[in-house]
């Protein structure tokens, strides 16, 4: 295990009063596709990847709708009827990936850490309303919950999205911890919610990482929240290492 980056107040002290961890998925739970969907329908609808992820941002991680629906309304947009079963394609392996999705090494044993010693875990995504599985996929039995950005109408790193937590697990911001890898998304949307946060930076990760303020909490990977969450909750015994199988 390596040791954790600090730039300040933050792990044990600061997190003393966290009753609940929020993960991102993608790129922190969820190892991020080889080539991302919003790139292809880029490449299909011959548009730049700024253009995609604006229009997806605006309206198909905002509400779920179905794969072939969501392609019809994207060609029928931009007049490019010929584009249709391309697209289709496109967003329905995205969906079918979304059910079985690849994770890193580190996401279930740091699932398993927190919740066995007692806290709230959630995770938190801005996954396109196309993407969103049939059958929860087999990871979200560790999760108290799962919220899309599709179901609350809510982008990080926008306050609301982070508000929809806060609803589901019933805490205060300053109850709960966001874990994610995105500098605007992750780290200043729940810093501006009034959450804890920790940005997560692996070595594999092929970008540069992001300047993050100097009290946040910094990860090169999850097998560091061991060292630095409380052994329980404020207030709460830790869960027995056999509760997490029968809880």
């Amino acid at each position: 295990m390596t040791t954790p980056t600090t730039g300040g107040a933050s792990g044990l002290a600061a997190w003393a009063n966290v009753r609940g961890v929020c993960f991102d998925l993608g790129g922190t739970l969820v190892r991020p596709d080889t080539h991302p969907t919003t790139g292809q329908v880029a490449q299909v609808l011959g548009i730049s990847l700024d253009e995609a992820r604006a229009m997806m941002e605006s309206g198909a991680k905002r509400r779920r709708i179905a794969p072939a629906a969501l392609a019809r309304e994207l060609v029928t947009a931009r007049e490019q009827f010929e584009a249709l079963p391309a697209l289709e394609r496109v967003l329905t392996a995205a969906q079918h990936r979304a059910a079985d999705p690849t994770l890193y090494d580190d996401s279930i044993p740091a699932l398993e850490m927190v919740k066995r010693r007692g806290f709230a875990v959630f995770a938190m995504t801005n996954s396109l309303g196309s993407s969103i599985p049939a059958q929860p996929p087999a990871f979200q039995r560790l999760l108290d919950g799962l919220v899309y950005s599709a179901d609350t109408g809510a982008c990080k790193p926008e306050r609301a999205a982070f508000a929809a937590v806060e609803r589901a697990c019933r805490l205060r911001p300053d109850q709960l911890l966001h874990v994610g890898d995105s500098l605007r998304a992750d780290v200043v949307g729940a810093l501006n919610a009034g959450w804890h946060t920790a940005y997560l930076h692996r070595k594999s990760d092929g970008r540069l990482p992001q300047s993050v303020p100097r009290a946040v909490q910094q990860l090169r990977t999850l097998s560091e929240l061991a060292l630095l969450l409380p052994a329980s909750p404020r207030g709460m015994a830790p869960l027995a290492p056999g509760e997490l199988e029968t809880s």
